[in-house]
C-alpha cells in the first residue's frame, strides 16, 4: 500500500511532482517535437504514477517506463496502473484510472 500518496502526497512526491512539470514546461519545449514513442507521454505517465503510488513507487514505476524507450521496444499505449484501493485515496484523480485505453 502506498504511503503518502494522493494529491496532498508526501513531501518527495510534491518535490518530483514539480521537478516534472518543470520538465514540461521549461525543458521538453525545447525539443524539436515530440520525441517520446509512448501514449500517455513519459512524463505523463510519471506525474499520475507518483500522485498515485507516492515518491519511491512512482521513481520505480517512472524508471521502468523509461527504460523501454529505444528502438527496441515498439511504444504506442502504455497507461499508468490503477491502485487496487482508490477509496483509500478520495480525491487523487489517477487512483481512479482504467487501464483501458479511453475513447
Amino acid at each position: 500500500m502506498p504511503t503518502g500518496s494522493g494529491p496532498d502526497g508526501s513531501r518527495p512526491a510534491r518535490l518530483l511532482l514539480a521537478g516534472v512539470r518543470f520538465y514540461q514546461n521549461y525543458i521538453s519545449p525545447l525539443k524539436m517535437g515530440s520525441t517520446c514513442r509512448f501514449e500517455p507521454t513519459c512524463s505523463a505517465y510519471a506525474l499520475r504514477v507518483i500522485s498515485a503510488w507516492g515518491a519511491v513507487t512512482g521513481i520505480v514505476l517512472t524508471l521502468v517506463r523509461l527504460s523501454k524507450c529505444g528502438p527496441w521496444h515498439p511504444g504506442g499505449y502504455d497507461p499508468a496502473p490503477q491502485l487496487r484501493r482508490p477509496e483509500d485515496h478520495p480525491g487523487c484523480p489517477y487512483c481512479t484510472l482504467t487501464t483501458t485505453k479511453e475513447s
